[in-house]
């Protein structure tokens, strides 16, 4: 295992021999290499995401380090896309239970030290690849104001600089300038990730900002769907019980965990074309993302009706219980 403790008083060496060695480190506990994984196919739903109108603390989905620690893995993606770069390693969790949560810009003061451990997973790669984590925080230091957790993974490091120079009409007197510096650490071994928190900032640099990385499970809900009895053989209960992750759209998920949504004799939706989209909400309405004008005007008659293509569950990272009817024309 390769930990380190930060304080603002060291300068580390690029040379791993004599960090091991001025630090009590052992390097024949580290993990000298793994391999980059392909990236799973995309889902038909979205991570949760942070809004302004967010109605649960995300920390509840924290997960403990040895946990983290055993999920974490590094990923590449054979196309560009809007998020990242083809190619371009990046952190993601071994399970879909699971999800890596970004935390940008977190305030961390180097006065008295950073007050953090670092443990590297994986590394040994020539390109420097790896991943490591934060194992551990000082009681009452400065990174554990700044809310970061053992389990974390520390994919930036930002410095900002004030510079002063004169106005080139003179008219001002000095004009002050913030520029900003930024050293990309997601997916880098232990060496990678020590020069960029201990020697990229530089002397003056009284505070950095680290873009965080956090493992979180996912949050769930546990739904109930009733069909038309009419729909049911005789002696087959009309009632199933799925489980949904929160930010799936109710259509496709209820449609991938085999629910039949078959009513020809209702009307067909104006977004999807399908004549099963409407279903009735009896329990659990909180945990839908709010109607859009349009849906609101359709549902002006019918309150506990939604159209599951445009129906969110487990709106801003709800958990809870959601029981509903489908084929309503049916009952």
């Amino acid at each position: 295992m390769k930990t380190i403790t930060f304080s603002s008083a060291i300068l580390f060496t690029a040379n791993l021999a004599t960090q091991c060695q001025s630090f009590g480190i052992n390097p024949q506990s580290i993990l000298t290499s793994f391999p980059l994984s392909a990236a799973p196919s995309d889902s038909d739903f979205e991570n949760p995401r942070a809004v302004q109108d967010r109605t649960v603390d995300p920390n509840r989905y924290n997960i403990p380090l040895e946990e983290a620690a055993e999920l974490w893995t590094a990923s590449v993606q054979e196309s560009n896309n809007a998020d990242r770069k083809a190619g371009v390693p990046y952190l993601s969790a071994k399970s879909k239970d699971y999800f890596v949560d970004d935390i940008p810009s977190v305030a961390v003061s180097r006065n008295g030290g950073l007050g953090l451990e670092l443990l590297e997973l994986a590394g040994g790669r020539d390109d420097g690849i790896g991943i490591t984590i934060v194992s551990g925080v000082t009681k009452g230091g400065n990174a554990e104001k700044a809310g970061i957790l053992p389990g974390d993974s520390i994919a930036a490091v930002s410095v900002y600089e004030t510079e002063s120079s004169s106005d080139s009409k003179g008219s001002f007197g000095l004009v002050e300038e913030t520029k900003s510096r930024v050293r990309d650490c997601e997916c880098r071994d232990f060496d990678n990730t020590i020069d960029a928190l201990a020697n990229f900032p530089g002397d003056d640099a009284d505070t950095v900002y680290l873009d965080i990385k956090r493992m979180r499970r996912w949050p769930k809900v546990q739904v109930q769907v009733e069909y038309p009895p009419a729909q049911c053989a005789e002696g087959v209960d009309n009632v199933r019980k799925i489980e949904l992750f929160a930010g799936e759209n109710l259509k496709r998920a209820l449609q991938n965990r085999g629910i039949i949504m078959d009513d020809p004799g209702a009307p067909k939706c104006d977004y999807c074309g399908s004549n099963a989209c409407y279903v009735s909400i009896s329990k659990g309405k909180a945990l839908l993302n709010p109607m859009g004008t349009t849906e609101e005007k359709l549902m002006k008659l019918n309150k506990d009706c939604r159209l599951s293509c445009k129906t969110t569950v487990g709106y801003n990272m709800q958990e809870g219980d959601l029981k509903l009817r489908v084929n309503l024309s049916q009952w």
